[in-house]
Formats: structure tokens, C-alpha cells, sequence
């Protein structure tokens, strides 16, 4: 496999999708992989983490390619308490009204 044709895809408990690794046309070697690269993303931040994150691994070249994924580890960080729990929502489909709302929902439980 052609490291600078894989690409990452992370989605969060809450339906966030972050390309967390994309294409890249000058990548092209096919030995090392990626041994303990980290990747972030900042997409999720305010979101409730509890629940199945998923790692989409797509190879994205025109000729077929084969390659193996060892393993993975996903590390978040974040603060005990909402960061945004003052923060007026003006509108109800943003990320914020939606993440808001998780939280409060979460909270009477």
C-alpha cells in the first residue's frame, strides 16, 4: 500500500465526521507506514464522548492496493465541565444548540 493514498476518517458518539488524515499526492512510501503517528482533530471538542467512536480507513488511488491495520488507540481529552455552558445558542441546529442539548439531556440521567 501506498502510504500517501490512505486516508482517516473519525466519527464521534455524537455523528461528528473529521477527516483526520487525507490524501497526499508527494507521500509515496510503501515500507514504513504509520508507526505511532499521532492524528487529531478538534471537530468533537463540547461533545459527549461515551459511547462507539469509528475509524474509517479508505485507500484512495486508481490502482487496487491491499494493506493491513495493526492497531489504534484514541485518546481524548477534555474538561469536566462544560466549556460552553454560559454561551447563548441562536441558533437551534448548530453544533453548540446540539451539543448543548446532549449534555443536558445527559445530566438528568
Amino acid at each position: 500500500t501506498r502510504r500517501g493514498d490512505v486516508e482517516l476518517f473519525l466519527t464521534s458518539p455524537m455523528g461528528t465526521r473529521s477527516m483526520i488524515l487525507s490524501k497526499r499526492v508527494n507521500d509515496d512510501d510503501r515500507r514504513d507506514g504509520f508507526t505511532k503517528w499521532p492524528f487529531m482533530t478538534t471537530h468533537t471538542w463540547g461533545e459527549y464522548p461515551q459511547g462507539e467512536w469509528t475509524l474509517e480507513v479508505r485507500f484512495n488511488s486508481q490502482c487496487q492496493q491491499s494493506g493491513f491495520f495493526k492497531e489504534w488507540t484514541l485518546m481524548l481529552h477534555g474538561t469536566r465541565d462544560p466549556p460552553y455552558s454560559d454561551l447563548p445558542v441562536s441558533d437551534p441546529h448548530s453544533k453548540l444548540a446540539i451539543v448543548k442539548k446532549a449534555h443536558e439531556e445527559r445530566s438528568k440521567m
